[in-house]
């Protein structure tokens, strides 16, 4: 009976925790597939460009061309890959000017590194959601589970826009090995020079 009632103190010293506030709770289990080259690159600007020309495919042909444009992302990924996406375009026939139009495809990239629980990881990046898997490869290799989860990743969207309206809009999530996140990030912009010191000019009065 002692015991017991001790038990029965020691519980009801111990504060409960909210019964009001969300119990964290891990994500299902997900596989990604491996992207290691500017191929892979490729084949999200295909992707992309597939998405735009089925939404102009009744537009008359070369009356509305496009203004591809990297708004954010000034990376080496970025650059390529916008001028992959007009590569593509182009292939599909649809319009492209290499100046400012009504009609702009905005391309954004953005690096996101997680640091809490990161693992060292050498198997390159994998794509989460960027490509449909009809376009994925069947040789694309699966991620080693020994190797411990991925850190690093891009956020890549490009949105149609004309008019304050946006038409087609895609987006997609990257995750690259740590090695490789230079390649995703934007440069720094330049830094402002600073004014020249005013010259004073003196004069020696005899």
């Amino acid at each position: 009976m002692a015991t017991a009632l001790l038990a029965t103190v020691g519980l009801s010293g111990c504060a409960a925790p909210p019964q009001d506030l969300p119990v964290p709770a891990a994500h299902a289990p997900s596989t990604q597939k491996t992207v290691a080259a500017a191929q892979h690159w490729d084949m999200l600007a295909a992707d992309v460009a597939a998405q735009v020309a089925d939404r102009l495919r009744e537009w008359p042909a070369g009356e509305h061309p496009i203004d591809v444009v990297l708004v954010e992302g000034d990376s080496g990924f970025g650059r390529g890959f916008t001028q992959l996406v007009v590569t593509r375009l182009v292939e599909r026939g649809v319009a492209v000017t290499t100046d400012k139009a009504p009609l702009q495809l905005r391309v954004f990239t953005q690096l996101v590194q997680h640091h809490a629980g990161a693992a060292p990881v050498s198997q390159g990046p994998w794509v989460a959601d960027g490509v449909r898997p009809d376009r994925v490869p069947a040789a694309w290799p699966t991620p080693d589970v020994a190797g411990g989860a991925l850190r690093t990743e891009v956020l890549v969207t490009t949105s149609l826009e004309r008019e304050q309206r946006i038409l087609v809009r895609t987006s997609g999530v990257v995750s690259i090995a740590q090695d490789d996140a230079a390649l995703y990030q934007s440069r720094a912009p330049l830094p402002t020079p600073a004014p020249a010191p005013a010259l004073r000019t003196w004069r020696v009065v005899p």
